[in-house]
């Protein structure tokens, strides 16, 4: 049974490794869209850190594990009424089997406040170490020459660009956050190791707040996801999500994911300045009888310098 979960991991993990090392990727995406796009710095208009943690397909040796933390906010006089530029700053570390990719990206965005939204158009820049332990692995076939030689410190940088347009009750975005495809294995590319490499990815995403009532309220988001240039693709796929909101302090959504996957979040703001939220992965693969599913928690902070200027949580506002 052990080598069947082996053969199994080392199955899903090695299109990710070995084509895409796949940009970070977490269940709550609505609470920080700043992972995967980086003109949202700034849109909560205070100082915003972020933290997410996600251990997927709990019960299998070397399934992905990810942590991102970050920081940004408008910057210049606090009290005037709108703020052109914010900057950001994120970290992210990605365990997956044999390899582990840390990341650090920086964040630009420059606003212009329209009549009743705010366009915004971003920029990132930042790079990555990226290790791969192959001597962990037992592989079916010993000589595999992409599996032959370790990977230590591979430098990867990178760069990525983005739009965000999002008034008081809806948003939507298009990024592009990693524009180079490089190659992990820089010493030894070419025909046998074509593949490993990352490839350019694509978001879109978007929602909308429908108000019920006076303390009810419902939102539909989406984000579809699609990575390849062309040879080589992974397929498209998307979170579609449902929330109910109730009294500004609470959600509840339901997510359905397009790679056979089902999502439950709760997410609680518990004072206006901090928010924590929990999510729930069942997946429903030919990976579910040997997967518990997946947890992920995040928890954020809004650092509020004028508190006479934001009365109001900045729960539904998250936009």
């Amino acid at each position: 049974m052990k080598k069947l979960i082996i053969a199994i991991v080392v199955s899903l993990v090695t299109p990710v490794v070995g084509f895409a090392q796949n940009y970070p990727h977490y269940t709550m995406f609505m609470f920080n869209k700043l992972i995967y796009n980086p003109a949202y710095a700034g849109s909560r208009d205070v100082t915003s850190i972020n933290g997410t943690y996600r251990d997927q397909w709990t019960g299998i040796d070397g399934a992905p594990k990810e942590i991102n933390v970050s920081v940004d906010a408008p910057v210049g006089n606090y009290m005037k009424p709108f703020r052109h530029v914010a900057l950001g700053l994120g970290i992210n570390n990605e365990q997956v089997g044999a390899t582990n990719n840390t990341s650090v990206m920086a964040y630009y965005a420059y606003r212009i406040q329209l009549k009743s939204s705010v366009l915004s158009f971003g920029l990132q820049a930042g790079a990555a170490n990226y290790n791969a332990n192959y001597n962990m692995l037992n592989p079916y076939q010993t000589n595999d020459q992409l599996l032959m030689q370790n990977i230590k410190n591979a430098f990867l940088p990178n760069a990525g660009a983005g739009v965000y347009w999002y008034g008081n009750n809806f948003y939507a975005g298009a990024s592009v956050p990693n524009l180079l495809e490089n190659y992990y294995d820089k010493d030894h590319k070419g025909v046998n190791n074509e593949a490993s490499r990352q490839l350019r990815s694509y978001y879109l995403s978007g929602g909308y707040v429908i108000p019920l009532n006076e303390n009810i309220k419902l939102e539909p988001q989406v984000l579809g996801r699609y990575a390849g240039d062309g040879t080589y693709n992974l397929p498209f796929n998307a979170d579609l999500n449902l929330s109910v909101i109730l009294y500004d302090r609470l959600l509840i959504g339901a997510t359905y994911r397009t790679d056979k996957s089902v999502e439950g979040i709760i997410h609680v703001q518990v004072t206006n300045y901090i928010n924590i939220g929990y999510a729930y992965d069942y997946t429903a693969s030919a990976l579910q009888p040997y997967a518990n599913g997946s947890h992920e928690v995040t928890i954020g902070f809004d650092l509020i310098k004028d508190h006479n200027k934001y009365i109001n949580p900045r729960f539904v506002k998250m936009f």
